[in-house]
């Protein structure tokens, strides 16, 4: 598979309309845009990226122009369903979840925010290692 193939099997991104391309990282395959670099995860995707070395994908992030926010309704790029907004409070951002395949659309940077997490974050994180809960 080559570094940038087209992802056939998604459509339009939910953030500005671009196609998605395959990006690999580590042993997995994830979908970003072309156009503003946000991300499709596949439900429990995000763990198993976040579980392996993705800084390559976050420096590919980094380099697109920052991404272009549509208003109204976003439509799952997988299923047609609708994304609902989710708020992360370990990284103080909002993500958006398919309410029908629990995909989810990550804009350009919230990953990056994901491995930084703010105060809550790192005393919820404190807290389950003090009751026992990893």
């Amino acid at each position: 598979m080559s570094e940038n193939e087209t992802s056939e099997k998604l459509g339009p991104c939910p953030n500005c309309g671009g196609a998605f391309e395959q990006v690999r990282v580590g042993p997995y395959v994830v979908d970003r845009c072309a156009s503003c670099a946000g991300l499709w995860l596949d439900e429990h995707e995000l763990e198993r990226v976040m579980a392996v070395d993705h800084r390559a994908l976050k420096q590919k992030r980094s380099t697109e122009p920052p991404a272009v926010r549509s208003g109204g309704r976003r439509s799952c790029p997988s299923c047609g369903g609708t994304l609902i907004k989710l708020a992360n409070l370990h990284a103080n951002i909002t993500t958006d979840s398919c309410s029908v395949c629990y995909g989810m659309f990550l804009d350009a940077g919230e990953l990056d925010a994901l491995d930084h997490p703010n105060l809550a974050g790192r005393m919820g994180q404190l807290l389950r290692k003090l009751v026992g809960r990893h």
